[in-house]
């Protein structure tokens, strides 16, 4: 695991990253850039289709890293937006080098984001995907700036997945081939009008990326995080689910939140009680806190 403690005289930065099997490299990756007050968090997403380069990098890995290299550069004038464009535009090309198949989307490497850049009275925000960003006021009221644009199709095919379980009659190969048109097609709807977005080359990404300027008055802190840090209650409908893991959050700290996750990943790691597609995942949190 990586944490990251900083301050300055008007910011303190709280960051830490973990894999979600020490036997996998982490695709997660932390975005700190002092010089440009720019902090966030990128979960790299893998082809369907298995590839590792020369390092033993997966496309994931590789597409977390391109963006989050964008996003550290020491250029004053530097653009959240354009940087996330730069870096879509340079894993197109990584992917064409490697001669992935660009026609295929489920096929593509790709990333989902979270970061904001700190102004004076101000901070900026780009998102896509299932990485999410909140602020606490000085009320201690919650705002959630986005929305977890993948969790209806992690919803859907989670069902399906169930409901072939339930049948008692297929091995867990035989379910494994049954889902993959769904999780192609689901894939496929990648930066589309009945999809989400996501960093994978495609420059429809412009048009469908999040961003946006929010104002920083009685702004107290403000948190990135990936989904791992939140899979056990994605699809969970509670309306305040997102201020109860605010408060888990805040009270037991970053680290020690992960700690109690994996807790509780290793006693249901059939992901029976809490249905996901995996029992852990790379988990990374960032928290801007304003003095």
């Amino acid at each position: 695991m990586n944490d990251w403690n900083r301050s300055d005289t008007t910011l303190t930065i709280q960051a830490a990253t973990r894999p979600g099997s020490p036997l996998k490299p982490n695709e997660d990756a932390l975005v700190l850039n002092e010089r440009n007050r720019i902090y966030g968090v990128v979960d790299g997403v893998s082809s369907m289709v298995k590839y590792y380069d020369d390092e033993g990098k997966t496309g994931g890995w590789i597409a977390a890293q391109l963006l989050a290299a964008e996003l550290h550069e020491e250029s004053p004038e530097l653009d959240l937006r354009v940087a996330v464009l730069r870096a879509n535009w340079r894993l197109r090309q990584r992917m064409q080098e490697a001669g992935i198949d660009m026609a295929a989307k489920w096929k593509r490497w790709g990333a989902v984001f979270a970061v904001v850049k700190i102004h004076d009275d101000h901070f900026e925000f780009v998102q896509s995907g299932d990485c999410m960003i909140f602020a606490r006021y000085n009320d201690g009221s919650i705002r959630t700036l986005s929305r977890n644009q993948v969790a209806g199709f992690d919803l859907q095919s989670l069902r399906a997945k169930h409901a072939l379980k339930e049948l008692g009659v297929l091995t867990d190969e035989e379910i494994g081939n049954r889902m993959r048109p769904i999780h192609e097609a689901n894939r496929n709807k990648a930066n589309t009008l009945k999809g989400y977005s996501v960093m994978n080359g495609d420059p429809a990404l412009a048009s469908f990326m999040e961003y946006g300027h929010i104002s920083r008055a009685n702004v107290h802190k403000v948190y990135a995080v990936t989904d791992g840090m939140f899979h056990f209650i994605e699809n969970d409908e509670d309306p305040h689910k997102w201020e109860k893991f605010i408060a888990r959050l805040e009270e037991a700290g970053i680290e020690p939140y992960m700690d109690q996750l994996v807790e509780q990943e290793e006693l249901d790691p059939l992901c029976e009680e809490h249905p996901r597609h995996k029992k852990s995942d790379d988990k990374s949190a960032v928290i801007v806190e304003f003095r």
